[in-house]
């Protein structure tokens, strides 16, 4: 007699390349190692079972498309966006400001932090009261692009100052120091794109 769970396994495992699309258990891996999350996590948010997750994961079993959906809904996903069929979810995410994460960086120097794990970057929104710094060199792993959106700013990158107004745009590697201030009396404001986790 044939073990039934023996034929789910060798289905599971000799899965046809042309399929289109990644195998599930793979992408929950992936999604789950970028969120520091375990089987355990995951099968509490999504009411799957550890063992049936954990089987999943190791290519020995399928999945049905509702628990598909329960389970990319965990990541913040729809099945589509889930196995890359499209760069996103159908519906669009919704950050209200009172909500992104804020850190105070030096006096008169205030971010708003909004993170995507699942997409490789930051964007860190950075407000600098007149006459503020940052007052210590930033180095870190990735690429940084910024753009000034209010006033005037000074992006101080491996001892060379770079004056950027409004509408400016500067991008470099992170290895290198930099810092930031605000010379003037106004405001100044930047929004910067960090590709790699900082915050």
């Amino acid at each position: 007699m044939t073990d039934p769970a023996s034929t789910t396994r060798s289905a599971a495992v000799g899965r046809d390349p042309e399929l289109g699309f990644p195998p599930p258990g793979d992408v929950l891996r992936r999604l789950r190692t970028q969120r520091g999350m375990s089987l355990r996590q995951v099968a509490a948010k999504c009411g799957l079972s550890v063992s049936f997750l954990a089987a999943l994961e190791r290519g020995e079993t399928d999945i049905a498309l509702e628990r598909l959906g329960r389970l990319a809904k965990v990541f913040g996903h729809d099945v589509g966006s889930f196995l890359g069929f499209s760069q996103g979810r159908a519906a669009p995410s919704v950050f209200p400001f009172q909500e992104q994460e804020a850190i105070e960086r030096a006096p008169g120097v205030n971010y708003r932090v909004l993170r995507a794990p699942e997409l490789g970057y930051q964007v860190v929104q950075g407000d600098f009261a007149p006459h503020s710094a940052l007052g210590e060199d930033l180095r870190h792993e990735g690429t940084d692009l910024i753009i000034v959106t209010q006033g005037t700013l000074v992006a101080r990158y491996n001892g060379v100052d770079h004056t950027l107004h409004a509408g400016d745009c500067i991008r470099w590697s992170g290895g290198y120091r930099h810092t930031f201030r605000n010379d003037t009396g106004e405001p100044a404001r930047m929004v910067a794109l960090l590709f790699n986790s900082l915050y």
